[in-house]
Formats: C-alpha cells, sequence, structure tokens
C-alpha cells in the first residue's frame, strides 16, 4: 500500500511539473531555446587581425549583430526574422537603441528586467506594464530590457546585454532604478559581481601614486519581486524542465545558482526584496498550486522564501505545524529564522503584505506598492 502511495505521488509531482513548466514556456520568448541573441560570452569571443608588422590591426569581436545569427544558420536580413534571429530579436540593441533612455542627460531611468524565459518586460495582451514615471520631477524614462533569458547561459547572457543598458544609462550624470523579477535577480547579481564596468582615480605619482577603482554606474536601488537569486528546487528536474520550459531552466537550481556569482558582490547597491507566497486557500493559477507541492516552506508556486527572501542558506525554518492539514504558521518573510540575507540586500516589505501574491502577481507587486 505504502509503495502504491508512493509510486501515486510521483506520477502527481510529474504531472504538476508538467503543468507549471507548460505555463513558464508560455510566458514568451523569441526564438526560444539557444537562438535569438547577439551575445558572445568571454569564451566565444573571437579577435580578428588585417596586414602584418607596424601596419597590422586586431579586432576583438564580442558580438553576433551584423553577422551570423548565434545559431549559425541566419544573418541579420529580414527574411531571417522569423527564424529568431539577433536581428529580430535584438535590433534595437544591436543599432545602440535602449528606447527612451538618453545618456548623460541628467536622466532617471526606470529600467525593468523581467525572468526566465523571457526577452522582455511588457508582453502584448498581458496585465504586465512598464512603471508610470509621470510623477517623477524632471527628465524620467521607463525602459524595457531586452534581454534573452532562454538558453543554458541565458543568465550570462543576459547580463553582459544588461551592462550595456546599464552603461549607455546609468552613467555621468544619469542615474537608474531597476525593477526586477525572477531570474532577473540573477541576472543583474552577475552583472555586478563578474561584469562592473568601473571607473578609476588615481593621485600622486611614483611609488605614491594611489588608484582607487568605483562603480559607474549611478544605480540608486534595485526592487526585486519574487526573486530567485536562490534558485528554484523545481530545476532539478533538470532536462525535464527544460523540456516544458526553456533550456535555461534546469540551471536554476539552488546549487548551480547560489555558485554561479558572489550574491554579496553589490558594489554597494542597495537591492530591495519582496516575496509572496501561497497560504491554504492556494492560487487561482493551478500550475502554480501545482508547482507549491514540490517547493519548500513557504513559496509563490515557483520560488521558496529562502529565494525571494535573498537569503544566504537553502535551510527553511518552520514551527507551530498544525495538522490536518499540514501547515507552517510563521509567514512572515523578513523572519530571522529563516536565515540571514546575503549582504547588500534587504527586505522592503515584511508581515503578511503578499498572502496570497503568487509568482506571477508578484511581478507588479513592487511596480504598485511604489505608486507607479
Amino acid at each position: 500500500m505504502f509503495l502504491q502511495l508512493n509510486r501515486l505521488m510521483v506520477l502527481m509531482q510529474a504531472f504538476a511539473l508538467f503543468l507549471l513548466m507548460a505555463q513558464f514556456a508560455s510566458a514568451g520568448s523569441i526564438g526560444g531555446g539557444n537562438f535569438g541573441r547577439c551575445e558572445m560570452l568571454q569564451s566565444e569571443t573571437t579577435q580578428v587581425c588585417e596586414s602584418k608588422g607596424k601596419k597590422r590591426s586586431c579586432e576583438v569581436i564580442d558580438s553576433y549583430c551584423g553577422g551570423s545569427g548565434n545559431d549559425g544558420s541566419c544573418s541579420c536580413l529580414p527574411d531571417c526574422e522569423s527564424q529568431g534571429n539577433c536581428c529580430a530579436d535584438y535590433a534595437p540593441v544591436c543599432a545602440q537603441d535602449f528606447g527612451d533612455c538618453q545618456s548623460d542627460s541628467d536622466q532617471i531611468a526606470f529600467l525593468h528586467l523581467g525572468g526566465m524565459c523571457s526577452t522582455q518586460w511588457d508582453y502584448p495582451g498581458e496585465s504586465d506594464r512598464l512603471a508610470d514615471v509621470s510623477g517623477i520631477s524632471g527628465n524620467a524614462a521607463a525602459v524595457e530590457i531586452k534581454a534573452v533569458q532562454t538558453e543554458n547561459a541565458g543568465t550570462q547572457v543576459a547580463a553582459k546585454t544588461l551592462t550595456r543598458y546599464l552603461d549607455h544609462c546609468c552613467t555621468d550624470s544619469n542615474s537608474c532604478v531597476i525593477y526586477n523579477y525572477s531570474n532577473g535577480d540573477n541576472v543583474l547579481g552577475y552583472a555586478l559581481d563578474r561584469m562592473a564596468t568601473q571607473d578609476e582615480v588615481c593621485s600622486g605619482k611614483g611609488k605614491r601614486r594611489v588608484c582607487e577603482r568605483s562603480l559607474s554606474w549611478n544605480i540608486i536601488e534595485v526592487r526585486t519581486s519574487a526573486g530567485a537569486g536562490g534558485g528554484s528546487e523545481l530545476s532539478n528536474w533538470g532536462s525535464v524542465a527544460d523540456l516544458f520550459a526553456c533550456d535555461l531552466a534546469s540551471e536554476l537550481s539552488p546549487s548551480k545558482v547560489r555558485n554561479l556569482y558572489n550574491h554579496s558582490n553589490t558594489q554597494g547597491v542597495p537591492i530591495r526584496h519582496i516575496g509572496g507566497f501561497l497560504d491554504e486557500v492556494g492560487s487561482d493559477d493551478g500550475t502554480l498550486n501545482a508547482g507549491w507541492w514540490l517547493l519548500p516552506w513557504h513559496s509563490d508556486g515557483a520560488v521558496a522564501f529562502h529565494s525571494a527572501g535573498a537569503r544566504n542558506s537553502t535551510v527553511e525554518w518552520c514551527s507551530d505545524l498544525w495538522f490536518p492539514p499540514l501547515w507552517c504558521n510563521r509567514e512572515d518573510i523578513c523572519d530571522s529564522r529563516y536565515g540571514s540575507l546575503y549582504q547588500g540586500h534587504e527586505m522592503a516589505f515584511c508581515g503578511r503584505e503578499f498572502r496570497n501574491s503568487d509568482h506571477y502577481d508578484q511581478k507588479m507587486e513592487f511596480i504598485e506598492q511604489m505608486g507607479q
């Protein structure tokens, strides 16, 4: 009898994952898989040289823009757009067009960075939108980051794209606020730790010469909703997760994500978090309810408290379990017994502010809380 029940539970979990990942897959992607990016990672860059001797000049190629798509089968031609090549997905980035962002213009740019399997923030026909900046005095703009988070290296690829926006929109006289969702948490964290653009200021001469480096990006703060910086246990299903979502899905397990970069190296940028959870009533989305059964206490159906709460460990603490049903009464994501936060991270809202706010609801929660 026990074996039959155990087998039934496994089947139920597999079916739940099927439903959950099928929903993620419909969240929107251009090209999908390994298609549709114009970025080269450091391991992919090539050096092209011309002439010889003193006339020899070399250039490091670090972008697919203007050349073959990264799948090797399509170039930046109109008849290739349906295949999800770099021009179809990334034309603005390739052309150094960053929307309403104006470099060195005393502008405050509100950047929007999406999550796993996405290529943008605002999808037509869906409830998500960019923040309303009409109430901000001075020169302000809402900017959507077109970063492709679909392939195995989607976090690193999107991080490189993000740096292009940050270099253009958030330097010199400009400053930025970043709205960040789901795996965007990892994209930003990776960019800060591994790809940050820095300024160097030196004083003195000779042996007394001292140089200091500081972050070039003027980021006021980061507002992260349902952050996946701690990883999701759903990704432990490996290739099954890939099958129903995108190639990036299996790369977001807690062990992989937590070892991908130094989460505490925020370069002094304050990163504020909010996180929701499903109570005993559950979500109105059946797929997230299914995901809840595969995650630790508490979760929004896609990521648990240890991830959304920026905890430096995956320890899930709970007390006051009552039965039936087995339920954890400790519902404050800020409770210290859930563990310590990574350095440079803090919770923006505590208590039961986002009770029964699932992973999809969370995307817009920070924007709405800030009255934008």
